[in-house]
């Protein structure tokens, strides 16, 4: 700015010369040029008229009219660059509306409809297309999203929720407590199918009026709340599809809803299986507008697919990142967001199949010689934390000083020997002798073995090899089963077809650790994988989860976790860091630190964005 203005002085200084020199020659007489003397005698003022400046032309040189033209070009250039200094001082960059984003999803779309939907993939997409009355922040925490209030009586059995005015779906047509009644009751239809109906078990729903709706349920239920996101869907596009067929009907690919995004197109491969899936901004969505324009999404077989999507720029984003791909994604332009992720990885024990797990001091020496700071290392890269209990940190009733013992193979041994499992100098694996019921039988001896089953991924077979290493240095004989992605849930979790299960639980921080732990979920469709009993633990968790206040559940579950460490219900080994990978033109995800599924990435969507403009500063 020194140079322009130094340049603008020594132009102006000559820019007075030739005007002073033009203005001297219109002074001096000429008697041969009338026109010029009737000039010298229209305006004898000494600043110039607007008619004498119009003169110039025909008094300036070729020169000097190339000098007055680079000075005039200057002085704009100089107000143009203050005006805009001034303007840049005065204004904030803000969000504006326009661009696309392309995120690439493992799996493909089958049931993009809140009561029906049962992947990640179909949740990702229902999480943007519709709105439930609930909904979770950024911070895990639950705000008003359909309902513009709520309330609770004081015996947390009636729920009370008063509609948003003016609320849309997408088609134009008004959301009301019909269309909320009509969900429900849809949820609870045994043909419909929803995996949601047991959420749902002795409520009882009832419309006050056009914006108001009544729960009322049997007894006191602290995570009903929560369940109170699951989206709304329309009453005047779904009443006339039967139960019974509801999961061939087309509102399952192409929906309507009231989210911040609609169903704008999709295209589809030879084979029939859709391929690209595109939404675009619902102008009249009920809270605050999004800003990113359209969002497409790309669907691939599996993470090493989408991982080199990513890398070769086919896509912006991915659902997940894997730790064991991470250093494949060689692009500076790629954002890494490590968030916290309601998700720990632990050993399941299943006594039915093994008697010798249904003794806690067997499965205290199991989970004594584990070495967890290795799995972290050698299987996370460190992208992780050591966990001893399933309550996770930010969740109620975490407690940082509850904690197992340290990995301590000596002690782990010394259990084994006390129960009579001896390690001869000439074997590699313990055994024991057991005695002849009769004199005509001859004694046994049992070799010490155990079957150890997990998912055939990267990080589960390191973690079972890491487990196998370290049970067979204390002398147990550990035999692997890896099963294939497509079996591990119908052949082997849901019956219960295992020993020793190493897998990933993936819970409700609003549910609370009841469907995860008690008793009465040891069989499928519960989700409790250690397959055991205890009548205290039961009850600590049936406390906790009747308690009406936060507090209330707080001595209840730290009693929970004690009684789970003391009887060694399971092998709890970390809490990974979900690794979310996006585009750097991608803003606004700041604020996203905790995620209770895959889908709450997009807890935030309305606040992500691309382009931006300027505005004044008040």
């Amino acid at each position: 700015m020194f140079f322009v203005k130094q340049k603008t002085n020594k132009l102006f200084d000559s820019f007075l010369n030739i005007f002073n020199k033009a203005k001297d020659s219109l002074k001096q007489p000429v008697s041969d040029d009338i026109n010029q003397q009737l000039l010298l005698q229209l305006n004898k003022k000494k600043i110039p008229s607007w008619s004498q400046f119009k003169q110039l032309s025909k008094i300036l040189q070729k020169p000097e009219k190339i000098k007055l033209l680079i000075i005039l070009l200057v002085f704009l250039i100089s107000a143009s660059a203050l005006g805009w200094r001034m303007y840049w001082r005065n204004s904030i960059e803000v969000p504006a509306i326009g661009g696309t984003y392309t995120e690439g999803l493992i799996g493909a779309p089958q049931f993009i409809n809140p009561i029906l939907a049962n992947t990640d993939v179909d949740r990702d997409l229902v999480r943007l297309v519709f709105s439930g009355l609930v909904k979770l922040n950024t911070n895990g925490e639950i705000v008003p999203d359909l309902a513009a209030a709520y309330t609770i009586d004081a015996e947390a059995t009636t729920y009370t929720f008063e509609l948003k005015p003016n609320l849309k779906w997408h088609d134009g047509h008004p959301l009301t407590a019909d269309d909320i009644i009509f969900t429900i009751e849809r949820i609870t239809d045994a043909d419909f199918k929803s995996p949601l109906k047991n959420s749902f078990s002795g409520v009882d729903v009832k419309r006050i009026n056009d914006r108001t709706i009544q729960f009322k349920l049997a007894k006191p239920f602290t995570p009903f709340l929560s369940i109170m996101t699951v989206g709304i869907i329309p009453e005047h596009l779904w009443y006339s599809v039967p139960s019974f067929s509801a999961a061939l009907t087309d509102l399952n690919i192409k929906p309507v809803g009231s989210g911040p995004y609609k169903f704008k197109s999709l295209t589809k491969d030879t084979n029939g299986s859709i391929k690209n899936y595109s939404l675009e901004i619902f102008e009249n969505y009920h809270l605050d507008n999004a800003y990113i324009k359209e969002l497409s999404f790309k669907f691939y077989e599996d993470f090493m697919t989408g991982v080199m999507a990513l890398q070769n720029k086919n896509v912006e984003g991915l659902t997940y990142l894997p730790e064991e791909n991470k250093d494949q994604i060689n692009n500076k332009k790629i954002n890494l967001h490590d968030l916290h992720y309601p998700q720990y990885t632990s050993v399941f024990f299943n006594p039915n199949n093994n008697s010798l797990l249904s003794d806690k001091d067997f499965r205290k020496a199991l989970s004594l010689s584990v070495d967890k700071n290795r799995i972290l290392t050698e299987v996370l890269n460190g992208a992780g934390k050591i966990i001893h209990t399933p309550i996770l940190p930010g969740m109620t009733g975490y407690d940082e000083s509850i904690k197992t013992e340290d990995f301590n193979t000596v002690a782990a041994a010394g259990i084994l020997d006390d129960l009579g499992w001896t390690l001869s100098e000439d074997k590699q694996f313990r055994s024991k002798t057991i005695k002849a019921e009769s004199d005509d039988e001859e004694d046994q001896v049992e070799e010490l073995s155990i079957k150890l089953t997990t998912i055939d991924q990267s990080a589960s077979v390191k973690i079972v090899s890491i487990i196998k290493e370290n049970w067979e240095a204390i002398g147990i004989k550990t035999t692997l089963d890896i099963i294939s992605k497509d079996k591990i849930k119908k052949d082997i979790i849901d019956p219960r077809e295992y020993e020793v299960l190493v897998f990933g639980e993936l819970i409700n921080i609003n549910s609370g650790p009841y469907p995860f732990w008690h008793s009465s979920q040891n069989k499928h469709p519960g989700l409790n994988l250690s397959v055991l009993a205890n009548k205290d633990i039961d009850e600590y968790l049936e406390l906790a989860r009747s308690a009406k206040t936060t507090q209330a559940k707080i001595e209840p579950l730290t009693n929970f976790q004690n009684k789970l460490l003391e009887l060694n219900f399971a092998i709890f080994l970390y809490n990974p860091t979900y690794t979310y990978p996006t585009a750097s033109k991608i803003k606004g995800l700041e604020s996203l630190q905790f995620i209770n599924l895959p889908a709450d990435r997009f807890n935030n969507i309305n606040s992500w964005y691309i382009k931006t403009k300027r505005t004044l500063t008040k």
